[in-house]
């Protein structure tokens, strides 16, 4: 990392010791002030200041690591405006001279050596595990925000189920049944009709190994009514336009739908490959990603599966075993969480009635849920066209 020199600081400009500056040389300040204590109503009162910046300075300059000091105080020109005021209102001069000349090398800091702050936080994001994942979880809201706004569409829950149970005919395939789509969507603009590849194909409504739509209604489940689809079938795919009236806030509705394919798997893989698993692109801006896997008995018995991200832009969904796509992977701190056997763990606050719609989905594939074991993966606003893979590492046929 390079670094600069701030002008009246006489040394060297680094992050840790900016934030070390800021920490020691803030404090005394505030704590000057004629008649106060060191709670945020009281000096919003006397500076008339903004109660929510001062708490937030109080906060950071009370954290012991310097990074975190950084990444949480207001911007310089908020502190400045409040050194002033402090000085003011009777805080020591010398005090806040030292202060604002700490706030300089803030300034410095951002402006000549990164640029922006935005820059700073992304920079400063990877020292803490705990600082990356505040970091990264709050730029994913920004780009759910966005792209909710671009797009005229957003989603509470992106769902997808995949429940994996031996095939009846064939011991080495297993069948999939998939429930999957968006609860709690929202249309925000009214010149930007959603246009979705969503559901089947008519030609794909029976028969062997392609997929066939199940046989029950999962609108009993739903928590909010069904989305009002216009549906067209073009060169193969099923182009459902979600175009209803702007509405308020409760204005939600759910788009969710149920696919079988049997003998969809082989439970071994391909010759070269060494993993079985799942793949899932979400298209709708949603504020939760849900990716169930439940696995009858002893398919993929023993692998514990690993977690894969990839951004898409340009190339489209990735195969997690082509080497020529590793560049295209995303670090994340999200997790693959076990929820042990048996099917009495899987609540989502969104979908109440999610327990109950895969207990239904059991009985429909005539499995009893204590047969089951499940994978979950969910992620707070996942991005918008990121793939998140779940692959399990499987042996092939000779158990190599």
């Amino acid at each position: 990392m390079g670094s600069v020199r701030a002008e009246g600081m006489g040394r060297l400009n680094w992050p840790e010791d900016v934030g070390a500056r800021l920490r020691s040389s803030i404090g005394p300040v505030l704590e000057g002030v004629s008649g106060c204590s060191l709670r945020p109503t009281e000096l919003s009162r006397t500076l008339e200041i903004s109660r929510v910046m001062l708490s937030r300075v109080l906060s950071a300059i009370g954290k012991e690591d310097s990074v975190e000091v950084l990444i949480s105080i207001p911007g310089p020109e908020t502190l400045r405006s409040i050194i002033r005021a402090a000085q003011k209102y009777g805080a020591d001069h010398e005090y806040c001279q030292a202060a604002m000349q700490a706030i300089d090398g803030f300034d410095h800091l951002i402006r000549d050596q990164f640029g922006t702050r935005a820059a700073l936080n992304a920079a400063l994001s990877v020292k803490h595990d705990d600082t990356r994942q505040r970091f990264e979880q709050a730029s994913r809201y920004q780009v759910f925000k966005g792209m909710s706004q671009i797009l005229g569409f957003q989603g509470k829950v992106w769902l997808t189920c995949m429940m994996f149970t031996p095939n009846a005919e064939d011991c080495d395939t297993i069948d999939i049944s998939t429930i999957h789509g968006t609860s709690g969507l929202r249309r925000l603009r009214p010149d930007a009709p959603i246009q979705l590849v969503y559901g089947l194909p008519l030609k794909y409504k029976s028969g062997r190994d392609f997929p066939v739509q199940m046989e029950f209604d999962l609108t009993p489940f739903f928590s909010h009514i069904p989305a009002p689809l216009t549906v067209v079938e073009d060169q193969g795919k099923v182009i459902s336009t979600f175009a209803p009236e702007i509405g308020g806030k409760d204005a939600l509705y759910d788009m969710l739908d149920s696919v079988h394919v049997p003998a969809g798997l082989s439970k071994f893989p391909r010759p070269g490959q060494k993993t079985r698993g799942t793949s899932v692109v979400p298209d709708v801006p949603v504020v939760t990603l849900v990716n169930d896997v439940i696995l009858h008995g002893d398919i993929f018995k023993g692998a514990q599966p690993k977690l894969i991200v990839y951004k898409t832009m340009g190339k489209g969904a990735a195969d997690n075993e082509d080497p020529l796509r590793d560049t295209d992977r995303m670090a994340t701190n999200d997790e693959i969480a076990s929820l042990g056997t048996g099917l009495t763990n899987l609540g989502i606050q969104e979908i109440p009635k999610y327990q109950e719609m895969v207990n239904y989905l059991c009985e429909q594939n005539g499995f009893a849920p204590e047969e089951f074991r499940t994978y979950r993966l969910q992620v707070q606003y996942p991005v918008c066209g990121f793939q998140y893979i779940m692959a399990f590492p499987v042996a092939d046929q000779q158990g190599e």
